[in-house]
């Protein structure tokens, strides 16, 4: 027995939206709470508040069938009230003089939500807005009182003052309710917006990486190029007995002139994507650091490793080269990260020292040894091996050395007691966009 009222149940909930059956049910709850004032024969539920409300925010709420639930079961609720005689009388004769008002007033309610085109207009707070949902409910309200006593009793300046007093009321605590979702939907669109551009940024910076190495290569692709068919010109010229040369020398002038095509194309569309990602094409120092240490603490999180990061920033400034500066930090703190064994810290200070920028990157990992520091910025050179012995690339700190040295700045490094500092200087106005 208690499975068939079970799947009886179910077969509702699935004909039914449930978002409709929980603002039913608490529209009828609220209609029960509601002010009796000491002038006139109004009564002003929070049902109304909640029914209007689920209107404007729920946008896929269909007004007519709504209000047709909820005055259906607004009787049907009611009606019972009369049979319950261990309760006052006199309570029940004052709150339901009429059984039936309730009903008609969400109907007429709905009629008139549904004229104004509420769901339309109430995309948005305006004057327009507030002016028909006035109209709407004080109209509701007056034919709520008309079914329940004489219209002689209801027209009077006291109560028709109360009556526009009170629905304005109504009014406000929608109109209120409405803010403050909007205001909730907007900051939720905006922390998504700003963790996806945060993203956009960090993705943009490895692209910028991959920019600046296709670049280098292909200015070696075109030096090869250039050797090879210099090479092809100089056996051609010399005559030799054995042709297979030339052709082969020519051959290969050939084939590194379609990779040098290749990845010039790979190249601007490289370039494309990054112009295109440029939605902002200036960002403040502190919120480009601050993405730096969010991004980074995520990454020693993931090696298991407990780091503390601290920020020392002199002086905040708009910042336009956004993907360089990102691309030179974050190597250099996710190598401070690697370099740490357990635990650890990695601080990062930032000052202005006249027309340069002055970024210092302070860790206590694993020091250098004194034979490698002079290694170091060379291409290829590590210390970094994984779990099987494989080196890594070794092209991190020669890349930030490259990218700082293209923007006319310096890097060096520097050593203390239990202290590891790379030093960058950057002149300002290239980072500014003064200076191109």
């Amino acid at each position: 027995m208690s499975r068939g009222w079970s799947q009886i149940g179910d077969s509702l909930l699935k004909s039914l939206n449930k978002k409709v059956i929980l603002v039913v049910t608490v529209t009828v709850i609220a209609s029960e709470l509601f002010i009796v004032t000491d002038i006139g024969p109004f009564r002003f539920s929070i049902g109304t508040v909640v029914f209007v409300y689920a209107v404007l925010s729920l946008h896929h709420l269909l007004i007519w069938p709504t209000a047709i639930l909820v005055a259906a079961v607004t009787l049907l609720l009611r009606i019972p009230f009369y049979y319950f005689t261990w309760l006052p009388q006199e309570y029940f004769a004052f709150m339901l003089s009429h059984r039936y008002s309730g009903a008609v007033y969400f109907l007429f309610l709905a009629v008139l939500l549904r004229l104004a085109g509420i769901k339309e207009i109430g995309r948005a707070i305006s004057w327009r807005l507030v002016f028909f949902l006035a109209a709407s409910v004080t109209s509701a309200n007056f034919v709520e009182a008309i079914v329940r006593v004489p219209l002689g009793e209801i027209i009077t300046p006291g109560n028709l003052f109360i009556l526009v007093i009170m629905s304005l009321v109504q009014v406000f605590l929608i109109t209120s309710l409405v803010n403050i979702s909007h205001f909730q939907r907007i900051k939720v669109m905006d922390e998504q917006e700003r963790v996806s551009y945060e993203k956009m940024l960090i993705v943009a910076s490895d692209l910028y990486d991959e920019l600046f190495y296709m670049q280098k290569s292909t200015e070696n692709i075109e030096n090869v190029m250039a050797k090879s068919y210099a090479l092809h010109k100089q056996l051609k010229e010399q005559k030799p007995q054995d042709h297979a040369l030339v052709r082969t020398a020519l051959e290969i002038a050939e084939e590194v002139h379609e990779v040098k095509k290749d990845t010039v194309r790979i190249l601007a569309g490289l370039s494309q994507v990054l112009e295109l990602k440029k939605d902002s094409h200036r960002l403040y120092l502190s919120e480009i650091l601050d993405l730096v240490i969010k991004t980074n603490r995520s990454y020693s999180q993931s090696l298991g490793k407990i780091v503390q990061f601290n920020l020392q920033l002199q002086e905040d400034m708009e910042i336009e080269q956004i993907y360089p500066l990102l691309a030179i930090l974050n190597n250099l703190v996710s190598n401070a990260i690697e370099a740490i064994v357990e635990e650890g810290y990695v601080r990062l200070q930032v000052a202005r020292k006249g027309p340069i920028l002055r970024i210092s990157v302070h860790d206590n990992g694993e020091p250098i040894k004194e034979r490698d520091r002079a290694l170091i910025f060379e291409p290829g050179f590590t210390t970094k091996f994984n779990a099987e012995g494989v080196p890594s690339t070794g092209i991190g700190l020669s890349y930030v050395k490259g990218l700082v040295e293209s923007y006319r700045g310096r890097v060096c490094f520097r050593e203390r007691p239990f202290e590891k500092i790379f030093i960058i200087l950057l002149p300002l106005k290239r980072l500014t966009g003064e200076v191109k």
